[in-house]
């Protein structure tokens, strides 16, 4: 086995430790800033390669007590051999770096809360017969009975299924569980009749292929009303911060405003946003979320399907400010154009992904000047981070 040395000098935003070996960048799984580390390597790259840790040689200040056994081959929480102030710190220099181009950046506040026991969604993996999560670039899984950042009546009930998983051989499974205990279960296993029959003991209601059963969605109380979830549509995931998260949007709503809200999902910012703005228009490409958030009754708030990255030039609505809040992938350059032939007077951006947020401010950023930027730790133990950031247009100067 071909093995190196090397100081870990930094930690990059997918949650990987990185170090040089002859120049060469090198990103190494549970490692952080600080260590120094025996890996091989496992796959190269022509500008980078990626390593395995087989030892810890010396130790960062960094590093803190695992929470989980799991932790260093479980791929979810990549962060969790990292204490939780130093996730804090290093999730602000991964943003700090990714808008190191605006002058007028600055980090106004960061929100964290409990760290464990926070998610009260979870996608996971079935392979013969067992359900865990993926190894860092992996097809394989680590089996999982416990998960500390789960809510742990969630994982009772995933502990649950697995009684009736023993035969499947490959498959996914989605569940989410709202603080009465009612809960969805997806998954693409072909489970039998009677299978199906017990999951609905367990769950109020499912969707496999056999199609859905039960109920199609439940309900999740924030401190600005209830919306609802279903099988498809998307939900934050940390039950401890939905208030915190709705509340930081809600602030930066101007008074009587025309709001237009993109990748509106199914009215989880709507219901924040509801009592600032005058009018709303919100727009979602999941027809099942729409549906779902008109379920949520908002009286100033009109929602309809569309995909607004393809799209958008479609919309002739009056606005004057934006509300955005797109997957990973950030928004499409239809969107950003669109703003930018617009130029309404406030763009509210709400972003999990700090990389492709700046790349989109970027290119609207000669007409705003950053107003707001906040941080909400929404998922600890984790590399990712959900910034909210206000962008207010710059005025003309005579």
């Amino acid at each position: 086995m071909n093995t190196h040395t090397l100081n870990i000098t930094d930690t990059a935003y997918e949650g990987y430790g990185v170090g040089r070996i002859s120049g060469k960048t090198v990103f190494v799984p549970f490692t952080v800033q600080g260590d120094n580390v025996t890996i091989d390597i496992v796959e190269e790259k022509k500008k980078y390669s990626f390593g395995r840790l087989l030892k810890i040689n010396s130790y960062s200040d960094h590093r803190g007590e695992k929470y989980c056994r799991h932790i260093g081959e479980c791929g979810s929480c990549l962060f969790g051999h990292i204490k939780h102030n130093s996730q804090i710190i290093i999730k602000k220099q991964i943003v700090k770096n990714a808008f190191r181009k605006r002058e007028d950046f600055k980090i106004d506040s960061f929100l964290s809360k409990e760290p464990l026991n926070y998610r009260f969604r979870v996608n996971m993996k079935v392979k013969n017969g067992k359900i865990g999560f993926l190894k860092p670039k992996s097809h394989d899984i680590v089996p999982v009975e416990e998960c500390p950042v789960m809510k742990p009546s969630l994982m009772n009930k995933i502990n649950a299924l697995k009684d009736h998983t023993d035969k499947i051989k490959d498959g996914k499974i989605y569940v989410i569980e709202n603080e009465e205990s009612k809960a969805l279960l997806k998954s693409d296993c072909n489970f039998s009749d009677s299978t199906r029959e017990q999951l609905l003991k367990i769950f109020d209601g499912i969707s496999s292929p056999a199609g859905i059963e039960g109920t199609k969605c439940i309900p999740v109380k924030t401190a600005f009303g209830i919306f609802y979830t279903g099988f498809n549509g998307f939900s934050q995931s940390n039950r401890f911060l939905t208030g915190d998260f709705q509340e930081t949007v809600a602030d930066m709503i101007p008074e009587g405003s025309r709001l237009l809200e993109l990748y509106a999902g199914s009215g989880f910012l709507t219901l924040a946003a509801a009592g600032k703005a005058k009018h709303i228009d919100a727009y979602e490409i999941s027809g099942e979320s729409v549906s779902l958030a008109k379920k949520a009754k908002i009286p100033n708030a009109c929602f309809q399907k569309e995909d607004v990255d393809k799209n958008i030039l479609r919309i002739s609505v009056s606005f004057d400010t934006i509300l955005a809040n797109p997957g990973r992938k950030g928004m499409g350059k239809n969107v950003t154009e669109f703003i930018k032939r617009n130029k309404p007077e406030s763009f509210i951006y709400v972003s999990c992904n700090p990389m492709t947020m700046s790349r989109d401010i970027q290119r609207i950023g000669e007409h705003y000047y950053m107003d707001k930027f906040y941080l909400l730790d929404m998922f600890p133990g984790t590399y990712h981070i959900e910034c909210i950031a206000k962008l207010t247009k710059k005025q003309k100067v005579n």
